[in-house]
Order: structure tokens, then C-alpha cells, then sequence
């Protein structure tokens, strides 16, 4: 009796720590690709003839960005 309830109680441990890791990495993907452009990378786009709108467009488009679907 006593081993079934040690037993259940480490199940219920183990179930709460699997979704809390669940939940844990779920919010970091969450934010993933979210991020301005760095300055490393407009200096490339610049590079490549992109002028200050389009890069502000692409930081536009970056920050709407809906991974949840």
C-alpha cells in the first residue's frame, strides 16, 4: 500500500516536471525570430542596395511575425 503511494507520488513529481519543461520551451520558441536586425546585418543589406526604408520594412515584417500557427 505504502509503495503504490510512493509510486503515485513520484509519477505526479515527474508528470509536473515534464510540463513545466514543456512550458518552459514553449515560451522560448515563442520569442524566436523575433529580434531586430542586428547591426552586422544591416550593414549586409546595405550592402546589397537595400536603403533605410526597406530595412525598417523588414524590421516591421520581423516583429509581426506569428509563430503559433
Amino acid at each position: 500500500m505504502i509503495s503504490a503511494l510512493i509510486g503515485s507520488v513520484i509519477m505526479s513529481a515527474v508528470t509536473l516536471a515534464m510540463l513545466l519543461a514543456l512550458k518552459v520551451s514553449d515560451d522560448a520558441l515563442s520569442k524566436v525570430g523575433k529580434y531586430p536586425l542586428t547591426k552586422k546585418e544591416i550593414e549586409i543589406l546595405r550592402d546589397a542596395k537595400f536603403n533605410s526604408s526597406d530595412i525598417e520594412k523588414i524590421n516591421q515584417v520581423i516583429k509581426g511575425l506569428d509563430f503559433n500557427e
